[in-house]
């Protein structure tokens, strides 16, 4: 008899957990996708990184060479993130890895998954269509409390989106930015970045479909009332008004983490496992890994509290990562950017381990050698790439 693990929830992170599990299970394992139809999901627009493209490459037979491919996604090309007013002058932000992604309208990734995965994996992919009410996590088996009635698994993978609550779960100070503007234009000039366009505020995202381009205006609204932010936006856009192409106009944003990726038979992935803010798709990155580490754990015998420590270092050091971008400040002498450097200046002294990673590379650079570094959720080249555009000569001071 097959064993069996259900993927609860049809977002972004549900598709690559599904997509990563009948890549890398044997025909001994069922992987059922399990979802709401009438459930919306953010649809945005989303940005990746190269290990996205491993994943669907595998997965789909994906190509970034097949004009059908990137047109059921309305995805256009993506060679970095193009920051601008971080510095005096713009610069492109390597990606975490690889060296090409993609942007895509997430509304149209389930049909692009669920048809590649049906022909590709049919002994091993089903799908069900239902809303789950409850999920118990048993000794032996999970049951799925549906609306068509229950189903037992032996493994779940919650990926229902944001918890109802935050117990278990440790909230980030990383970041300030906790609410986000959207609008879309249809007619613009396109270029293969992610925009990271430092603003008074805080900054404002830039993702370029083959249909529209969505532009996202982070803040905090402690500091920046709503309006104020709207007019911002509307300023530095050129726009008359803010028009959110039939989707959700704001979006409250709360940074964390669950404390455990897995509990019993039952494991997390995407914003049931953590939310970050947007800077440079970090969140993307990490629900890749979690895909990993759970595979690692119901086929590889991995120990449940190995893979917990191991996704909660990973998170970490994404959160280290934001800190270090926002500790310099931008070319604005603002509110929101004194505080914002400031608070991530006191963080990362509390975080030593960045501050020993940087001497590694340092000293890896200064013996020729800065690519044997592991990685700390950048690259060790882009981690070069990066601190000189900031200007942080942080592997200036490695001793000899």
């Amino acid at each position: 008899m097959k064993r069996k693990i259900a993927i609860v929830g049809a977002g972004s992170a549900g598709l690559l957990t599904a997509t990563h599990l009948c890549t890398w299970l044997d025909d001994s394992w069922e992987v059922c996708a399990v979802h709401d139809p009438g459930k919306d999901i953010l649809g945005i627009g989303e940005s990746t990184n190269g290990a996205f493209i491993s994943v669907l490459e595998r997965g789909t037979n994906f190509s970034l060479a097949n004009p059908g491919d990137m047109a059921a996604l309305d995805a256009t090309l993506k060679f970095g993130s193009k920051f601008v007013g971080w510095r005096a002058r713009p610069w492109i932000n390597p990606l975490l890895s690889g060296n090409i992604a993609i942007h895509f309208n997430n509304r149209r990734f389930k049909d692009f998954v669920f048809e590649r995965l049906r022909a590709l994996w049919p002994g091993q992919f089903t799908m069900l269509e239902a809303g789950v009410h409850e999920i118990a996590n048993y000794a032996d088996r999970v049951r799925l409390d549906t609306d068509r009635g229950a189903f037992d698994f032996d493994y779940v993978v919650d990926c229902m989106g944001t918890p109802p609550a935050f117990e278990g779960y440790t909230l980030s100070d990383c970041t300030l930015v906790d609410r986000c503007r959207i609008h879309v234009v249809r007619d613009y000039a396109f270029e293969p970045f992610t925009d990271h366009i430092a603003t008074r505020d805080g900054w404002m995202f830039g993702v370029p479909l083959d249909g529209r381009k969505t532009y996202g205006y982070l803040y905090n609204q402690a500091i920046t009332d709503e309006r104020a932010a709207e007019e911002e936006m509307m300023r530095l856009l050129g726009a008359p008004s803010l028009d959110a192409g039939g989707y959700k106009q704001s979006y409250a944003l709360r940074c964390y983490h669950a404390n455990q990726l897995i509990s019993g038979r039952v494991c997390k992935n995407g914003n049931r496992a953590l939310f970050f803010e947007p800077l440079i798709a970090n969140s993307m990155f990490l629900y890749i890994y979690a895909s990993r580490l759970i595979y690692d754990h119901v086929a590889g015998g991995q120990e449940a509290g190995k893979c917990n420590d191991l996704f909660v270092k990973a998170v970490q050091e994404m959160e280290d990562v934001i800190s270090y971008y926002y500790q310099g400040g931008s070319t604005f002498d603002s509110e929101f950017w004194r505080t914002a450097a400031a608070q991530a200046r006191a963080r990362l002294d509390r975080r030593p381990q960045l501050a020993e990673y940087l001497q590694k590379l340092a000293t890896l650079k200064r013996r020729g050698i800065l690519n044997a570094a592991p990685g700390y959720a950048l690259s060790p080249h882009t981690w070069e790439i990066v601190d000189a555009a900031l200007g942080y000569h942080s592997f200036e001071a490695a001793p000899a």
